[in-house]
């Protein structure tokens, strides 16, 4: 497989998604959604509709489809001036109602939510904005992809068979990173992790990062991987990430030795071996400077 620093933290966050419904909405309607824990997301499938998050309103079409990040407050609805009702009541009657055949005039629609590891607190999830829209992906390119992954959700959505619920969230995951894929290629982000992760030489570097945690990965060695000398690659890594190389890779192999603190039996030395720390004792100075209590707690407060 390619190197691939996306999937890497992807992995790392055990990304799930719940596919609420595929249906069809005959006007009026509209949904007052809460803020919430997870990411909510909405895709027109037919028609249209309208999103109001903050400040923002937004005509969606179909092929369309919004991302809140951060689970913000927001209103779905058929037309700007319809009064909404809320969200939880809307989608209790629709997961109630049978539709036996595509409704005249109806809008489509496919809404669920994708939710990460908090604990796993890696700067890709502050980074993405509040409200992510990727427009008319049944075109272009990836057209037969979406198609593909929206068809096999609806399927399985109305399917009575066991199993069919989760298939149709496990391809919501699908969907999920097919949509930041997407909406990468379509904004060409120019600082942050995802800046790093779209510009293919430092993307190798970070991969190794992720890959290697316990190797000595000095600046030259990570500078070789990209195919770049040792100065253009830390200008360019810390002007895109922010940070340097050195900073980026104590703060993922702490994540990492969280991440197996929180999900393994894994004993403290083990873990300080599997993200390249040569004492317990330097490691846990440096656990605790960055969650502010030291691994042990941690591990006895879950």
């Amino acid at each position: 497989m390619p190197e691939d620093a996306l999937s890497d933290v992807l992995r790392q966050v055990h990304l799930k998604a719940c596919i609420y419904f595929v249906k069809d909405m005959p006007a009026p309607w509209g949904m007052d959604i809460p803020a919430v824990a997870n990411g909510p997301l909405h895709m027109v499938l037919e028609g249209s509709c309208v999103l109001k998050a903050g400040n923002q309103q937004v005509t969606l079409r179909a092929g369309d489809a919004v991302l809140l990040s951060n689970g913000a407050r927001h209103q779905m609805l058929d037309a700007p001036d319809t009064t909404p009702e809320p969200g939880a009541r809307v989608m209790q009657r629709l997961l109630d109602e049978t539709q036996e055949a595509p409704q005249i005039s109806a809008t489509r629609m496919l809404c669920g939510h994708f939710e990460w590891d908090n604990a796993f607190e890696h700067p890709l999830f502050q980074e993405l904005p509040a409200v992510m829209i990727v427009r008319d992906v049944f075109s272009g390119k990836n057209a037969d992809r979406f198609r593909a992954i929206v068809d096999l959700i609806s399927t399985e959505s109305t399917d009575i068979r066991p199993g069919s619920s989760a298939i149709a969230d496990r391809m919501g995951e699908v969907l999920f990173v097919s949509f930041l894929r997407q909406w990468l290629v379509d904004n060409t982000p120019n600082e942050g992790v995802l800046a790093v992760i779209d510009d293919p030489r430092l993307s190798r570097a970070l991969h190794q990062i992720h890959g290697s945690p316990e190797a000595e990965l000095t600046l030259s060695v990570l500078a070789r991987t990209a195919g770049m000398s040792r100065t253009s690659f830390a200008i360019k890594f810390r002007a895109a990430m922010g940070i340097p190389p050195a900073e980026y890779l104590a703060c993922w192999r702490l994540l990492k030795a969280r991440n197996l603190l929180l999900r393994t039996d894994m004993t403290t030395p083990e873990i300080c071996s599997r993200v390249g720390y040569g004492s317990d004792a330097a490691f846990s100075r440096a656990f605790k400077r960055q969650f502010g209590l030291p691994p042990s707690k941690l591990r006895s407060q879950t």
